[in-house]
């Protein structure tokens, strides 16, 4: 196959889930912290605050469920089919 082990595309995304996590880190600051608008903001920048907490919800959980399921379950079926 294209790699001898797992081991090689695992790492290169967790290192993509750290990036992904520092690029909402980043953006979660600009938002002025909790992706809270303003009081006197209009809908749309609430609706948009509301969706950026909702993919800040799912992007954590899909790295949760990579990086401490799906990745650490592949590395010991390639260990035990090894």
């Amino acid at each position: 196959g294209m790699f001898a082990t797992v081991l090689h595309p695992v790492r290169v995304m967790e290192e993509d889930h750290h990036e992904a996590g520092q690029l909402l880190a980043r953006l979660r600051d600009l938002s002025g912290g909790n992706f809270e608008p303003p009081a006197d903001a209009c809908n749309t920048y609430r609706a948009c605050f509301a969706e950026l907490r909702r993919f800040e919800d799912d992007l954590h959980r899909h790295i949760h469920l990579e990086n401490n399921v799906l990745f650490p379950r592949a590395l010991d079926l390639e260990r035990t089919l090894g």
